[in-house]
C-alpha cells in the first residue's frame, strides 16, 4: 500500500491537528474572568489578610465556587455584614454561586477571601490560588499583595 503525500491529504491533516488542538483547549476554558484580583500587604504579627476581586461569569448557566485553595496558605470565603443590632459581623461562606452573565464583587466589608498564615513571609509578592468548581475542575486565581 502506498502512503499518498498529495496537497488534499496534506490539507485533511492540518484541518485535523487545528480541530483536535481546539477540542483539548476547550477543557481550560474559564467560564468566569477575575479582574482586580488583590491581595492586602501582610502586617507584622497579623497571621490573615484579606483579598478582593471581581468574578464575572461568562456562561449562560449558574456557577457554583466551591472551594478556594492557595499554595502555603489556608483560605476561605467570607461575607460581612451589619447585623440586627448594628454591629459588624463576618461569616464563612461554604460556597460562591454566580448567576448567569453576571458578577460577584469581593470588596472591603461585603463578600472577600481571608487567607491565614502562620508566618507570611516579608518578601511576599503574590499568592497563588485555585477556585474550584465542582469536585474535578481547578482554574488558577494569583492575588497581587497591595
Amino acid at each position: 500500500m502506498k502512503f499518498k503525500t498529495g496537497r488534499a491529504h496534506f490539507v485533511v491533516s492540518i484541518i485535523s491537528l487545528i480541530l483536535i488542538n481546539a477540542c483539548s483547549e476547550t477543557q481550560n476554558y474559564m467560564p468566569f474572568e477575575v479582574e482586580a484580583a488583590y491581595a492586602t500587604k501582610p502586617l507584622t504579627g497579623i497571621n490573615s489578610v484579606a483579598a478582593y476581586m471581581v468574578l464575572k461569569n461568562q456562561t449562560n448557566q449558574t456557577l457554583t465556587i466551591d472551594e478556594i485553595s492557595c499554595d502555603n496558605f489556608l483560605a476561605d470565603f467570607h461575607e460581612s455584614k451589619i447585623d440586627n443590632h448594628s454591629k459588624m459581623v463576618m461569616k464563612k461562606l461554604d460556597k460562591v454561586v454566580i448567576k448567569p452573565n453576571s458578577e460577584v464583587n469581593f470588596q472591603p466589608s461585603g463578600k472577600h477571601i481571608m487567607i491565614m498564615s502562620e508566618n507570611f513571609p516579608n518578601n511576599l509578592e503574590v499568592i497563588d490560588c485555585q477556585l474550584s468548581v465542582g469536585k474535578e475542575k481547578k482554574y488558577p486565581l494569583v492575588f497581587i499583595i497591595k
